[in-house]
């Protein structure tokens, strides 16, 4: 850890700080095959303070994808409630502020890499001339404008995440969320994802939600952690990080929430 990470302020929101998410008491059920209900989600409240990195951290199975959609608005909470700026999720409806990031990259193989990005932006009646620049602007916020006329197989597993990340970002969204989007990444190229992540939040000042299952992702991208219990799934432990950034996984502060957030799953 460089001498300027141990000594600068903490970045996690302070506690006055205007929630750009809350999540309020969520319990979920799915129904299975055998006729009996799955137990999902059990009262999960927390907090996002706006403009912060909340991570989302736990063992399969414990819900964090469940929690995530139901932010989203893709699954509905059967108990419990959710408000995105204070609107009740299923009252909001500027739902194009909110872009999802899947763990898979989902790219269409017969779309360039500008195709890719312009795709999120097609539902609307955007011009096409401005649906490309705005496509081409997203690539060189991820450091891809010189591949916009390449296609998926053309590029490297952390190119085509950047793709899929600049197609998140092209809808200039207020909210970010993002499932496990670097699992499928080699260390040194999930390293280089999570300084690129960083380095937008720094720029667009986005509320960024993400689930993981790796411990140091958790620590060096968040302000604060989640620990998710198993089933069914329930906070067990929401952990400020309260360190500066660059974070270095090696550096014995980092170390000891690394070590700390394990001793929780």
């Amino acid at each position: 850890m460089t001498e300027s990470t141990a000594t600068a302020a903490p970045r996690a929101a302070s506690a006055g700080a205007h929630p750009a998410i809350t999540v309020a008491g969520v319990s979920k059920w799915f129904p299975t095959a055998e006729g009996q209900p799955l137990h999902v989600l059990e009262n999960v409240s927390l907090e996002v303070p706006e403009h912060s990195i909340l991570g989302i951290l736990g063992a399969s199975g414990c819900g964090k994808s469940t929690l995530l959609n139901i932010i989203s608005g893709l699954v509905t909470p059967d108990r419990g409630r959710v408000c995105i700026n204070g609107v009740p999720s299923g009252e909001f409806e500027d739902w194009r502020s909110v872009s999802y990031m899947f763990q898979e990259d989902r790219l269409l193989p017969w779309r360039t890499a500008c195709r890719n990005v312009e795709f999120a932006l097609e539902a609307g009646s955007m011009p096409k001339a401005e649906r490309k620049r705005r496509a081409q602007a997203a690539l060189e916020l991820v450091d891809l404008s010189g591949f916009s006329d390449a296609f998926p197989y053309q590029l490297s597993g952390g190119m085509r995440s950047r793709v899929a990340l600049a197609r998140s970002l092209v809808l200039e969204p207020c909210i970010l969320l993002m499932d496990e989007p670097f699992s499928r990444l080699d260390a040194q190229t999930r390293s280089l994802m999570h300084t690129e992540l960083l380095r937008i939040h720094r720029l667009k000042k986005m509320t960024i939600v993400f689930v993981t299952h790796d411990v140091e992702e958790a620590v060096v991208l968040a302000d604060s952690v989640v620990v998710m219990a198993p089933r069914p799934g329930r906070v067990r432990e929401q952990v400020p990080i309260e360190l500066g950034r660059p974070r270095d996984p090696t550096a014995p502060q980092v170390t000891q929430y690394i070590q700390r957030l394990r001793a929780l799953i």
